[in-house]
């Protein structure tokens, strides 16, 4: 029997492992490895899925879809730092990215949370809310989940203190209800008995 050799979609797009690598980064020091536009277009047609496949993940895309596919979708290149929460506002990411995104920018608002947490920027050492903002803006955390989030913990927060509040009068009432010199009933209670005591004694005399 004949045996089967299979073709990895790498080798079936007919381009090097540098042009590839050029359609996902951009053009690199030495210039482009394409002629012109066209042949750039064409490489990008052919090895399109290939390239996909590879790096467009973890809310990134490679460089040749923002030049050729963004346009259409009214997108334009944001800069590589803010890929992620770009496309997430834009709809542009898919549920799985979307999701493992959500996870990781979670992770990163609720660490800086921490009362003590600091920021070092490798120029100085930000505390407090200099430091959140600035962490946020490291981890590429959309503006609308941090104020979702933000607001989340707020409202958490007034419900344990009112919890707390209720249960401290809780403990409060109770206490008071045992407390002779709060208590009408008991108090009252306790009046007559002396009063017994004091004629029990008138009558000794």
């Amino acid at each position: 029997m004949r045996a089967t050799v299979r073709t990895s979609d790498i080798d079936a797009c007919g381009l090097t492992l540098s042009e590839l690598q050029e359609l996902w980064l951009g053009v690199g020091p030495d210039g482009s490895l394409f002629r012109d536009e066209d042949e750039l277009r064409a490489a990008w047609i052919r090895a399109r899925g290939v390239v996909m496949r590879i790096w467009a993940n973890n809310g990134r895309r490679p460089q040749a879809w923002w030049y050729f596919d963004a346009p259409d979708l009214g997108l334009t290149w944001p800069g590589y730092d803010r890929q992620q929460s770009y496309l997430y506002e834009h709809n542009a990411l898919s549920e799985s990215e979307r999701v493992e995104l959500e996870r990781f920018w979670r992770r990163e608002f609720e660490q800086a949370q921490a009362a003590d947490f600091t920021m070092n920027t490798g120029a100085e050492v930000l505390h407090g809310v200099r430091a959140r903002r600035a962490h946020y803006a490291w981890a590429d955390i959309p503006s609308a989940l941090i104020e979702a989030w933000a607001n989340g913990r707020r409202r958490r927060g007034r419900r344990l203190s009112t919890a707390d509040s209720t249960a401290r009068s809780t403990a409060w009432s109770t206490a008071s209800s045992t407390d002779p010199s709060t208590n009408p009933s008991t108090s009252e209670s306790t009046s007559e008995s002396t009063g017994a005591l004091v004629e029990e004694a008138a009558a000794t005399k």
